[in-house]
C-alpha cells in the first residue's frame, strides 16, 4: 500500500447523552512518489470537508430542535405531523437542504387559538429561531463587507475562491444584501439612544468634509457631493459617518447619531472643523441644536496662502519693468502666515487689502506688460481675503491650539474621504453611482472602518 489515507469523522452527542459518528470525508495522498502539492490541505478537499460539516452539523441541529418543538408545552403530549417543508438555507460554508416538519395544533389549546396554522403553537420555535431566513446572518455579514471593500463583482469571485462552489452568489445578490446591512445599520443608529459619558469635561470634535461622487446616468447632475466626516470623544474609539444626498437619512441626523454613540448629551461643547463651507458647519449646529464652536481649517488656508507667495515669486522673477510696488508687497505677503497662524485675522486682512493695492500699482506701472499675470496674483490674494472675511469668526490661535495637542484641520476627515469615498467610488474605479446606491455602500463602509462589522457587535437579521 503506497496511500496514505485519513479519514474525518463527526461525533454527535444529543441533549438526550447518546451519542453518534459520522464521517465526513476522507483525504488520501500517495506516500511513494510524493509531490509539492501534496502537503496539507489542498483548497478543494477544505471545501468540500467544510461543505460536508456544515451539512451534517445544520441537519443534526434542526432535527434536535424540532423534536422539542413536538412536546406540547401545555400538557406535554407529542403533537401528530402535518407534513414537511423543504427548506433551503444559504450559509457561510455552502448552501444546505433540509426538510422541516411541521406539527399539528395539539388538543389542549384554547379555543381562540383553534384558528392558528399549523405548527404555530405556543413553544414551536426553536426551529423556526434557526430558519428565521434564507441566508445566515454571518453570510450576509461577510458579503456586505466584501461588497463594501471590494466591486461587487470582484466580492462574488472572492467568496467563490476560497469558500464552497454553492456559496458563491452573484453581483445582484451581493449588492442587494449589502443594501439590507446598510439599512438594518441605518435603522439601529437611528433607533439609538443617548449613551451615558463620563468625559463631560471635554468637548467633542466632528471633523466634516464633502466629496464629488460620479452619478448614474439620467440623474439631473454629472456628480454629486456626499458629506463624510469623523466624531471624536477622549476615551472612545471613532466613530466616522457619511451620507449622500437625495435619501431618507438628513446630514444633521447622520452627525447626530455619530455623536450620540459616542456619548454626547445636550449642552456638551462641540467643536466643527471644517474648509469653510458655510453648509457643513451649519449642518453640525443643526444637529446639537445649539450653538458650537467653527474652527476654519489650518490645512485650507495655508495653501491658499502657499498659492499667493508663489505667484509673487513668479512675478518678481519675472521680466517686468516697474517691479517697485511688487517689492512693497513682499513684507506683507512673508507675514500672512504668521498673522493667521496668531489668531490675527483682522490685520491679516488688511495686509491683504494693501497688497491688491500694490497689485494695481504694478498693473498701472507695466501696462500691458505681465498684465495677466498680475492680475491672476490680485485674484488668488482676493479670494484670500473673501475666504478669511467670511470666516472671521472661525480664525483662532492655531498656535496656542496647536502646542497644546489639538486637532487644528480636517486632515483627519480628508483621510475618511479616502477611506470610504475614493477607496471604492473614486480614483482608479470608474464607476457612476445612484444616491441611495452611495449611501448603502457608505454605511458600510463606516461600519467596517469602525470595527462595527465584525462578528458579534451586530446581530444582523437576513
Amino acid at each position: 500500500m503506497t496511500a496514505a489515507k485519513w479519514t474525518v469523522w463527526l461525533e454527535v452527542t444529543r441533549t438526550d447523552g447518546t451519542t453518534e459518528r459520522r464521517q465526513i470525508g476522507a483525504i488520501e495522498r500517495d506516500a511513494q512518489t510524493p509531490r509539492p502539492d501534496d502537503l496539507g490541505l489542498r483548497l478543494a478537499e477544505s471545501k468540500n470537508l467544510l461543505h460536508g460539516l456544515q451539512a451534517r452539523l445544520v441537519k443534526d441541529q434542526i432535527e434536535q430542535a424540532t423534536t422539542r418543538d413536538r412536546i406540547c408545552r401545555g400538557c406535554g403530549s407529542r403533537r401528530s405531523l402535518h407534513d414537511h417543508r423543504r427548506r433551503v438555507v444559504h450559509t457561510l460554508f455552502g448552501q444546505v437542504d433540509v426538510r422541516q416538519p411541521r406539527w399539528r395544533a395539539c388538543s389542549c389549546l384554547k379555543a381562540d387559538d383553534v384558528d392558528r396554522p399549523a405548527g404555530t403553537a405556543a413553544g414551536a420555535d426553536h426551529a423556526h429561531a434557526l430558519l428565521d431566513a434564507r441566508a445566515t446572518p454571518e453570510l450576509i455579514r461577510v458579503q456586505a463587507e466584501l461588497g463594501a471593500r471590494l466591486s461587487f463583482r470582484e466580492a462574488s469571485r472572492v467568496m467563490a475562491l476560497l469558500l464552497p462552489a454553492d456559496t458563491a452568489a452573484n453581483h445582484t445578490s451581493v449588492r442587494r444584501r449589502l443594501g439590507r446591512m446598510a439599512d438594518r445599520l441605518q435603522a439601529l443608529d437611528d433607533a439609538r439612544p443617548h449613551r451615558m459619558s463620563l468625559a463631560r469635561s471635554s468637548p467633542m470634535i466632528v471633523s466634516v468634509d464633502g466629496a464629488h461622487i460620479r452619478a448614474i446616468p439620467g440623474f439631473q447632475t454629472r456628480h454629486f457631493e456626499v458629506t463624510v466626516g469623523r466624531a471624536e470623544a477622549e476615551g472612545r474609539p471613532v466613530r466616522h459617518f457619511a451620507v449622500a444626498p437625495n435619501v431618507t437619512a438628513s446630514r444633521p441626523g447622520t452627525i447626530r447619531n455619530a455623536l450620540k454613540a459616542q456619548g454626547w448629551l445636550p449642552g456638551r461643547e462641540v467643536i466643527a472643523l471644517t474648509d469653510g463651507d458655510p453648509a457643513l458647519a451649519g449642518a453640525v449646529r443643526s444637529a446639537v441644536r445649539d450653538q458650537v464652536t467653527h474652527i476654519l481649517d489650518w490645512f485650507h488656508i495655508s495653501m491658499r496662502v502657499r498659492h499667493v507667495e508663489q505667484a509673487l515669486t513668479g512675478l518678481l522673477g519675472a521680466d517686468l519693468e516697474h517691479k517697485g510696488p511688487l517689492s512693497y508687497a513682499v513684507l506683507d505677503v512673508e507675514r500672512l502666515r504668521h498673522l493667521i497662524w496668531n489668531g490675527y485675522g483682522k490685520e491679516a486682512s488688511r495686509a491683504l487689502s494693501g497688497i491688491l493695492q500694490m497689485a494695481n500699482n504694478a498693473i498701472w506701472l507695466n501696462g500691458e506688460n505681465g498684465r495677466s499675470r498680475i492680475e491672476r496674483f490680485g485674484q488668488l490674494a482676493r479670494e484670500l481675503k473673501s475666504y478669511l472675511d467670511l470666516n472671521q469668526t472661525a480664525l483662532i490661535d492655531y498656535g496656542r491650539r496647536y502646542r497644546a495637542g489639538l486637532p487644528i484641520a480636517t486632515s483627519r476627515a480628508e483621510s475618511t474621504v479616502n477611506s470610504l469615498v475614493n477607496a471604492r467610488m473614486n480614483k482608479s474605479r470608474q464607476m457612476r453611482w445612484s444616491p441611495q446606491g452611495a449611501h448603502r455602500i457608505l454605511q458600510v463602509r463606516a461600519a467596517v472602518v469602525d470595527g462595527r462589522l465584525s462578528a458579534g457587535q451586530h446581530r444582523i437579521a437576513a
